[in-house]
């Protein structure tokens, strides 16, 4: 199986969402980098972004599916999606999906909460990019512990945006 990573913004206390949205003011570097770790990829390879139907149907419609990766979106019951997009029945489902998928360069998870909780726990999730807020927000979603399986391999940036300090940081599976 392919190894993966992991790309979540989440609060001092690893909290990542409140009725399925984000608790904080959009945070544009934050989206840049998003977008950027997602969608890089060598000349004729493509990346992979899997999430659960909760975080699909958070993403506005003019949104998605996010344009220059394969989508793929993991739900227990039946779900339309555009041309292109794969549905999976499980995080594995989905993993195997995408990395038989043509041209594929990486795969992503970007949630929610319950498909964090069982990447993290994945043996073949390698790495995670997280955003760390130094600040508290109102939460009813959450990740796991992140250094119970990995440790920070690198701060990749810093920023102050409205009104919020935030880290973004790499993550490494311990071995």
């Amino acid at each position: 199986m392919t190894d993966f990573a992991c790309v979540v913004a989440a609060d001092q206390n690893d909290g990542i969402g409140k009725s399925n949205d984000l608790p904080w003011p959009k945070l544009k570097a934050d989206l840049k980098h998003f977008r950027d770790v997602t969608t890089v990829a060598p000349e004729g390879r493509r990346n992979a972004v899997i999430m659960g139907r909760r975080t699909w149907d958070s993403i506005p419609p003019r949104f998605r599916p996010m344009p220059d990766r394969l989508n793929v979106v993991i739900t227990r019951g039946q779900l339309e999606v555009p041309d292109g997009v794969l549905v999976a029945s499980s995080l594995d489902d989905a993993l195997a999906q995408a990395a038989g998928s043509d041209n594929m360069e990486r795969l992503f998870v970007i949630g929610g909460g319950e498909i964090f909780r069982q990447s993290f726990a994945h043996p073949h999730c390698a790495e995670v990019f997280l955003t760390r807020l130094a600040a508290q927000f109102d939460c009813d979603t959450h990740i796991p512990d992140v250094h119970d399986r990995f440790s920070l391999a690198e701060t990749l940036a810093t920023h102050h945006e409205a009104g919020v300090d935030y880290r973004i940081e790499r993550w490494t599976r311990m071995r």
